[in-house]
């Protein structure tokens, strides 16, 4: 029998998925990490601790299944985007990898627009510039840390580090490649009018940028000691995790929106010919489809708020799940209260790091379990705004699957279909970014004939979908107003409180 390997190295953790060419999971593993906040606004990770969570979960997935290692045809990979890993002449990491969440190179993300201008970097990249991104990381690198500077040899981002490590290939693929905003979406190649803008130089880019299916090398020896793999195990590009879990979500065509609660929150839909937000409010990037391309609305944080109230304001170890039973006591709206989850900054679609986290509404009578439910559902007013964006730009939205951590609070998919006011469907895979991989490692290795084959046989639909409430849509609606305004109104006092002009 052959077997496909997915892994997916995310911000909060590394997920690994072992399946047959049905679709049948054999196991599944998981190894959590932390994000190191060495400066306020600064958010740094090691990539020896994602290799060492890689190998660690794939050995779990070979012992809990039971599978003989040289039955293994494929494997695929995921990660999470945007970050930069910065290697030496002797390829190795040299400092801490600035990862997607890194807020310092504002200033940076001010003058890319500037020397590029918001219209030809639409153009270009179909996407705005934001802090984390390697273009604008790169930038700051330059600027204040010269000396590391000039040590970089080769960037590169998370799952192509791991790949590295798996194969020796240090190439690149279009859906992680566009998200570093050096990319001439379009091309698919590396800008060099951007990087000639910037000063930035051609050669520490990986030399090609490959799609997402294409076989990338094959298990190295030292690589199958470590995870307990065989040698020569072919090895595919893999993507972005964004567009792994929509590959792993079936999200493939236009008319199907993924809404995504994990780490950080997005809206993913497909899109069959370049179309860019002129305003640049939202992404536009690759899909790990050849020729096709994805709208994403990013925020930066998701499950991330609920995490900062359970462990800084609660200060309590309870399971997501009591949550979700103490939240299910509370009326839609919190009794009032509204929360902006801005902890990070935000980014769709204000792009605007200097935004802050704000309870408002609250009173008295308000408990623990009314912050909590304010706090879940601020992310999704969060989503809403980006969701809102699509419908500007007249995309349309045939259905909306729900994906992430997220997905498995019943009370958190009961809150988008309220908020979005539309049914919210679920697939019946977990770990839908390490499936994705998975299915993009069927592609390569010739299992699948294709993307849209693989994604047929593999991902189906669970037979629950949640409606929604029409008093619920209601009380979120005039909410939602509120919500939207707040932001106009406290616009100016973020950049007050950080001591910027206005």
């Amino acid at each position: 029998m052959d077997y496909l390997l997915g892994i997916d190295i995310g911000t909060s953790g590394t997920r690994g998925v072992l399946m047959d060419r049905e679709g049948k999971i054999f196991a599944r593993a998981g190894r959590e990490y932390s994000i190191d906040i060495p400066q306020p606004g600064w958010a740094e990770q090691d990539p020896k601790m994602w290799w060492e969570a890689t190998t660690q979960v794939i050995r779990e997935v070979i012992k809990k299944s039971e599978v003989n290692p040289q039955q293994i045809r494929g494997i695929g990979l995921s990660g999470q985007m945007h970050g930069t890993v910065f290697l030496d002449k002797n390829l190795l990491p040299f400092r801490p990898v600035i990862i997607w969440a890194d807020q310092r190179s504002s200033s940076q993300c001010e003058s890319i627009y500037r020397k590029i201008g918001k219209e030809r970097l639409a153009e270009l990249t179909g996407s705005p510039i934001a802090t984390g991104f390697m273009c604008s990381t790169l930038l700051w690198m330059k600027e204040n840390q010269p000396e590391e500077f000039s040590q970089i040899y080769k960037v590169i981002l998370a799952k192509d580090y791991i790949r590295y490590r798996l194969t020796g290939n240090l190439g690149a693929e279009v859906t992680d490649a566009s998200s570093t905003l050096l990319l001439d979406i379009k091309r698919r190649c590396w800008s060099e009018e951007l990087l000639d803008i910037l000063r930035l130089p051609l050669d520490i880019l990986p030399e090609e940028v490959h799609e997402s299916q294409e076989v990338a090398g094959y298990l190295l020896a030292e690589a199958a000691r470590d995870s307990g793999l065989i040698e020569g195990i072919p090895v595919v590009y893999g993507g972005g995790d964004q567009s792994m879990q929509a590959v792993g979500n079936g999200i493939i065509r236009p008319g199907i929106l993924s809404s995504t609660i994990g780490t950080g929150g997005q809206l993913f839909i497909t899109v069959d010919k370049f179309t860019y937000d002129p305003k640049l409010r939202i992404h536009t990037f690759c899909h790990a489809i050849p020729n096709t391309y994805h709208l994403l609305g990013a925020i930066l944080s998701a499950g991330l708020s609920l995490k900062w109230l359970r462990e800084n304001i609660l200060h309590t170890p309870d399971a997501y799940q009591i949550f979700d039973e103490e939240v299910g006591k509370i009326k839609a709206g919190s009794e009032g209260i509204i929360f902006l989850p801005y902890l990070l900054g935000e980014r769709s679609p204000y792009m605007n790091p200097q935004a802050k986290g704000v309870f408002f509404g609250l009173s008295l009578k308000h408990h623990r379990a009314h912050l909590i439910r304010a706090v879940m559902e601020g992310v999704v007013f969060a989503l809403r705004d980006c969701l809102e964006v699509f419908e500007e730009l007249g995309v349309k939205i045939e259905r909306v699957i729900a994906s992430g951590g997220g997905a498995k609070s019943r009370v958190w998919r009961q809150m988008q279909a309220d908020i979005f006011n539309k049914e919210i469907f679920m697939t019946q895979s977990t770990e839908q970014a390490a499936m994705g991989a998975a299915i993009l490692a069927g592609v390569g290795v010739e299992i699948y004939k294709d993307v849209k084959k693989g994604c047929k046989k593999i991902v189906k639909l669970k037979e629950e979908k949640i409606k929604p409430i029409p008093e619920n849509v209601d009380i979120y609606r005039k909410q939602f107003k509120i919500y939207k305004s707040l932001y106009r109104d406290l616009k100016g006092d973020f950049k007050r409180l950080e001591g910027k002009a206005v």
